[in-house]
């Protein structure tokens, strides 16, 4: 059976949990979780011809990050657009859901790109 490749997942993906809600005014306001889920990873910067490919501009820095199926603590986690993601001090906001990579359940691939407040 596969198992996950710990050796090549060399950083670390914090992920906090993202809420939206309408203010007073209508207006949407995001608040993250104080808490963070911890994932070992590898990130893999997306050449200009694979933004292309997806439609997007090629000055969005556009990156897939290859993840462990559990966080740290050997929980099954997940990730969406609202939450918040931060890789080496970086914020990042994913482009969508994890997916498995090779449908063994032992490394997941998110698309990410770099977030600015």
């Amino acid at each position: 059976m596969a198992t996950t490749p710990w050796h090549l997942l060399t950083q670390t993906m914090e992920i906090y949990a993202g809420t939206w809600t309408a203010g007073t005014d209508g207006v949407p306001q995001s608040s993250f979780s104080a808490t963070a889920v911890s994932v070992r990873c590898q990130i893999q910067p997306l050449s200009a011809g694979d933004a292309l490919a997806y439609g997007r501009d090629t000055t969005t820095k556009v990156y897939d990050v290859f993840c462990a199926p559990v966080n740290t603590a050997g929980a099954a986690w997940t990730c969406t657009p609202k939450d918040k993601i931060l890789i080496g001090g970086v914020r990042y906001r994913a482009t969508g859901q994890p997916r498995d990579l090779i449908s063994m359940g032992t490394v997941l691939v998110l698309g990410i790109e770099r977030d600015v407040d």
